[in-house]
């Protein structure tokens, strides 16, 4: 996994890093939110080595045979990114949610809490950027992509950093209402604003229940 891990990272970061926001979390936020991820309906899909191995391999093929393709990304690469996570998704079926659980992964023996974060996290954002996400990042591609280098960004998550230790869940809503703004006043446009709000709200969905992005107008 951790060679998926950083291949996936790689080629998004290049291309596009508004995609894998840049921040870290401590081993022990990472913890609580796998517990609190821990599935509480019996009759949600196990994971299956077998089965995520596998499908995990023809994901990896994608990106295996040249992945230097996708260093200067464009909108039509990117669908076809969104193409095989959508295969991944149907290759794993219901287990996918199980599969891509903290809680699944960081039982598993020695877990290395930071990968397997970026992994979790990786797989959310394109989950969100490939689906509900999708018409802002075509719309608005280039500002989405170059936005991550401005101040305004920086401040955001530096602000997620310095905080994040104390309590999650409120440093999620504060620096996603942070982004609204950033990302709403550089692209100048209120669904800009949504979409990194959105983007970085999904990843902690599971663990931050009832946190919500909103449509700001001009």
């Amino acid at each position: 996994m951790k060679t998926t891990v950083l291949l996936l990272a790689a080629v998004l970061s290049c291309a596009n890093a508004s995609f894998l926001l840049d921040y870290t979390l401590p081993d022990s936020v990472i913890q609580l939110m796998g517990l609190r991820e821990k599935p509480t309906n019996r009759a949600i899909s196990v994971c299956q080595d077998i089965q995520f191995n596998y499908c995990q391999a023809r994901f990896n093929e994608f990106f295996g045979f040249s992945p230097e393709k996708f260093l200067e990304m464009n909108v039509t690469e990117f669908t076809k990114v969104c193409n095989t996570r959508t295969q991944f998704y149907q290759c794993l079926g219901t287990s996918y949610y199980s599969c891509l659980s903290l809680f699944t992964l960081l039982n598993r023996p020695n877990p290395d809490f930071p990968n397997t974060f970026d992994y979790v996290r990786t797989f959310r954002g394109l989950e969100y950027a490939c689906t509900g996400g999708f018409q802002e990042v075509a719309f608005q591609w280039d500002c989405l992509g170059t936005f991550p280098t401005t101040n305004s960004y920086k401040n955001c998550i530096t602000q997620f950093n310095a905080t994040v230790g104390n309590d999650l869940c409120s440093a999620v809503d504060a620096t996603g209402q942070c982004l609204n703004d950033a990302y709403r006043a550089a692209c100048n446009d209120a669904g800009a604003g949504f979409f990194g709000c959105e983007n970085f709200r999904s990843t902690f969905s599971d663990a931050c229940w009832g946190l919500r992005c909103q449509v700001n107008q001009f």
